[in-house]
């Protein structure tokens, strides 16, 4: 996946410092959510608002029906929002409102008693949606302000300040939750005050990108102006169109762009495929290391951390591997080790070995998604860059929730949770051979 020739152009050179920090800083930023609501959050919601079963639900059923819902509304927002920017090219306005919203309902849920179990779900809702939202918009600058082997390093260091400010996001909070007692604090109130500092460091570590100029939030680097709809449905029916016959090209041997081309539909389409079997992979290892392995809250934080901790530098070895090699030779890379990865999950035996699963997983979980994200910028139609990403996030929650569906299908088949890592072999195979066929 090289890209297509505006990435080899003579204009592909590197962003200005202080854009590519604050794009950089736009991870780091975000990281904390995705880190705190796989641990504290959904901690809080089973185990503290829902213990009871309250609405004659379970706290696990409540869960995965909030994240259902936030997922319905991230894929019915995330065409026209992201269309939206397209034609008024007002990128940044959109990432900076996805931001606000998702922090400040992160503040409003540690606001919220326990007792108050509407408010609290639909915050959870607010801020997973702006996290979605957020993440297009991020994606859709990286093209504005970085092309070529620029937008590999960049869209790679921006993965790896993300596991980084994650780690550091999730220490401090669980300090805070630990230290409870110290603070004169219960633990739910001591979680609150930790969703608090989370909304707070999303919106303080994000305010950079207010003052940077991103392409002056235009088109990209060195492309034409661009022509737009009148209005947002007008904008998605000309992106339909285009997608219908967009096509990129790759580099060979030479550097020059090969005439045979690909479809841009057809690398969306293994791209979604792969990151929706990916998405499922993380949430389905954290319920069997839980399910199997009864690790506690803190072992589960340390195997979070140890995560975030190898994935940074697999991150920045991938983004090394893409740009002095090639996008598609650091895909295979990434892919390759994501097969492994389901394979001998299905060896695991002992907590060790589990540990030892993650740090494999680890080493491939930033890379592929920083080759994805360089590989669809590139290939990105001029003037649909918010759309294009848009489609990758319906796409992705679309494909996820199928993967989710099928494994869900095979452990009630089997009883075993971990039959349904065959659904996720399946789908990551079949997107890589849709990549494989789009060069």
């Amino acid at each position: 996946m090289d890209g297509n020739p505006r990435d080899h152009a003579p204009h592909s050179a590197a962003p200005s410092r202080y854009a590519a920090l604050a794009w950089v800083m736009l991870d780091w930023a975000a990281s904390a959510f995705s880190t705190v609501q796989i641990t504290l959050i959904v901690a809080y919601v089973e185990r503290v608002v829902f213990a009871d079963r309250a609405w004659g639900l379970s706290g696990g059923v409540v869960w995965a029906w909030t994240l259902a819902v936030a997922m319905l509304f991230s894929a019915m927002a995330a065409p026209f929002l992201s269309a939206w920017a397209d034609r008024t090219r007002r990128h940044k306005t959109a990432l900076l409102a996805s931001v606000v919203a998702g922090s400040l309902a992160l503040v409003l849920l540690g606001a919220a008693p326990p007792t108050a179990r509407l408010a609290v779900a639909a915050s959870i809702v607010v801020a997973a949606v702006g996290f979605d939202m957020a993440a297009i918009f991020t994606g859709s600058l990286l093209p504005r302000i970085a092309s070529g082997r620029s937008a590999d390093r960049l869209s790679a260091g921006g993965f790896a300040a993300g596991y980084a400010g994650g780690a550091a996001a999730l220490l401090i909070v669980t300090t805070i939750v630990a230290a409870h007692d110290r603070l004169g604090l219960t633990t739910a109130e001591a979680l609150r005050a930790a969703f608090v500092f989370t909304g707070c460091w999303w919106l303080l570590f994000s305010l950079p990108s207010v003052w940077a100029r991103f392409g002056g939030d235009g088109q990209a680097v060195g492309d034409e102006p661009e022509v737009h709809a009148a209005s947002s449905v007008g904008e998605l029916v000309a992106f339909a169109r285009s997608l219908a016959g967009a096509t990129g090209s790759v580099e060979t041997t030479g550097g020059a762009p090969d005439d045979t081309g690909r479809s841009l539909g057809r690398v969306l389409l293994g791209c979604v495929l792969v990151l929706g079997a990916v998405q499922t992979a993380i949430a389905q290892f954290s319920s069997v290391a839980l399910e199997e392995f009864h690790l506690d809250g803190p072992a589960l934080v340390r195997l979070v951390l140890l995560v975030q901790a190898v994935a940074l530098p697999g991150a920045l070895l991938i983004g090394w591997l893409s740009s002095r090699w090639s996008r598609h030779g650091a895909l295979v890379v990434c892919l390759a080790g994501w097969i492994a990865v389901l394979a001998l999950a299905c060896l695991v035996q002992t907590p060790t070995h589990l540990h030892w699963l993650a740090v494999l997983l680890a080493l491939v979980l930033g890379g592929v998604q920083s080759v994805i994200r360089a590989t669809v910028a590139g290939l990105a139609p001029q003037g649909r860059f918010g759309s294009t990403f848009g489609l990758m996030q319906v796409g992705t929650k679309l494909s996820g929730f199928v993967a989710s569906l099928l494994f869900g299908v095979m452990l009630a088949a089997s009883g075993l949770p971990r039959a349904g890592l065959a659904t996720l072999l399946i789908q990551i195979a079949v997107g890589w051979w849709l990549l494989a066929r789009s060069r």
